[in-house]
């Protein structure tokens, strides 16, 4: 986990570096860019259950727009939950999470109604959730001893770093991919059992996390498209 930290983040200090000193500066009368408003849905969610296979299920939406040049200030919503029944444990999770962040732009539009984006980020991510194991059968020098515990309400909270990118297939749709490095920042205290799985978070023991989104997306236009909206930025 330690190497998987250093790792991501040398990759986003590498774009961030490869980013500022290759990105050419703007003039500070640019054409006015087209206010948008970009709705999306983690269409990853929906394999999880058939790529991971235990028990996790989930849906998370997004949405974000351009405040000033390069700047998308963005929010993320998502439900999780997970099943799992074996012969020595029976285990329930369900719960809710919000990320709210800024990402910054690091490659130069080609016209005003360029959207797409190569992008570093942040964001700040809490969870409310509950989890119970019904049944458990634990191991004690006594032998097996069959146990249950009782429902737990829960919250937690976290920040990550993301790199990502943002391309458009055809007018108005895009797709989205980023990388996310997840760090524990706090969460209710793990008395009974950890919980597996953090709604938006990943595995619950871990203090550090990766993740990973693949999103689709669609553009709504607002105000600023003009009669064809292709006035050029720069060269």
């Amino acid at each position: 986990m330690r190497r998987t930290r250093e790792y991501f983040f040398s990759i986003l200090m590498l774009c961030t570096s490869v980013g500022c000193f290759g990105q050419e500066a703007l003039d500070d009368d640019l054409p006015q860019r087209q206010v948008f408003v970009r709705v999306g849905c983690d269409v990853s969610r929906f394999a999880l259950p058939y790529v991971r296979n235990n028990g996790s299920k989930g849906m998370e939406f997004s949405v974000d727009g351009e405040i000033a040049y390069n700047f998308f200030p963005i929010a993320e919503y998502g439900l999780q939950s997970l099943s799992r029944n074996t012969d020595t444990l029976s285990y329930k999770m369900s719960g809710n999470y919000l990320r709210v962040g800024l990402d910054y732009n690091l490659i130069k539009y080609k016209h005003r109604l360029d959207r797409d984006i190569f992008y570093v980020g942040l964001r700040f991510a809490g969870t409310r959730f509950s989890h119970e194991a019904p049944y458990a059968a634990l191991n004690s020098v006594w032998g097996v001893v069959e146990s249950n515990i009782p429902r737990v309400s829960m919250n937690a909270l976290w920040g990550e770093a993301v790199v990502g990118l943002k391309g458009e297939l055809f007018k108005n749709f895009y797709i989205g991919i980023a990388a996310r490095a997840k760090m524990m920042f706090s969460h209710t205290a793990y008395n009974s059992m950890v919980p597996y799985i953090v709604p938006g978070y990943g595995k619950g023991f871990n203090r550090f996390n990766a993740g990973f989104t693949y999103s689709l997306m669609y553009a709504i236009p607002i105000r600023g498209a003009g009669p064809d909206g292709y006035e050029v930025i720069g060269d």
